[in-house]
């Protein structure tokens, strides 16, 4: 469990119903066909959800951790040699909505190139060396564009998942969360480490003391936990 504490700490909770009503005096069953009928349309329009079929790239909500479905996105190439953050040349190689299981079909295999994927309400996200294989699919995690995310390590470079990690401040526990299947924990805001340094602990690993998300690893989002 989470506990939200300064504001830090948002719970994330999906709540979804599904209804469906019938009239009482006919004309239901046609009403129900009619409207099976509009959301076939827009599904061969291809403005629901892309083709539920086996793909070799699924996207991951940092946040969740689970498949970003049903999402309008447009997935580029460009080679490893390109720096990260410049202007280099680029292939589109998807550009679509993610299936109901939040997978995508390249239009060509890749190999030791920089996919980045570009979709509203998360910042354009990048996996680096990615290599096409028949045998598995490549998973690219989408960073959120509000709020801060941090992945948690172990000193080998391992994920470390369903880890309650503290934060404190002085003697003040400012936020206690559990990571996620991709060792992510979530803040609501945007530069959460602010004012005194904050102390982070997990049971079983040595404590780590900061003073900012610069000492986040090189990407500002990475914290390594060695035991």
């Amino acid at each position: 469990m989470t506990t939200p504490v300064r504001g830090w700490l948002v719970a994330w909770c999906v709540l979804s119903a599904c209804v469906t009503t019938r009239d009482s005096v006919g004309g239901g069953d046609a009403r129900l066909d009619e409207d099976k009928a509009k959301e076939d349309a827009v599904k061969v329009a291809g403005r629901a959800c892309g083709p539920d079929a086996p793909g070799d790239v699924v996207l991951l909500d940092a946040r969740t951790g689970g498949p970003v479905t049903c999402l309008a996105v447009t997935v580029t190439r460009e080679p490893m040699s390109c720096p990260v953050g410049t202007e280099c040349p680029s292939e589109v190689l998807f550009k679509g909505l993610t299936s109901p299981r939040g997978q995508l079909k390249l239009i060509a295999p890749v190999e030791r190139a920089r996919l980045t994927a570009v979709a509203d309400g998360f910042d354009p996200s990048s996996l680096a060396n990615a290599t096409s294989a028949k045998d598995r699919v490549l998973e690219l995690e989408l960073e959120p564009a509000e709020g801060f995310w941090l992945k948690v390590l172990d000193g080998e470079g391992n994920y470390l998942q369903d880890v309650t990690v503290t934060f404190r401040q002085g003697e003040e526990i400012v936020a206690q969360l559990r990571t996620n299947t991709l060792a992510n924990v979530f803040f609501t805001q945007r530069q959460p480490f602010a004012g005194d340094p904050v102390v982070i602990t997990a049971p079983g690993y040595q404590p780590v003391t900061i003073t900012g998300a610069a000492e986040l690893g090189e990407d500002g989002h990475t914290l390594t936990l060695v035991k």
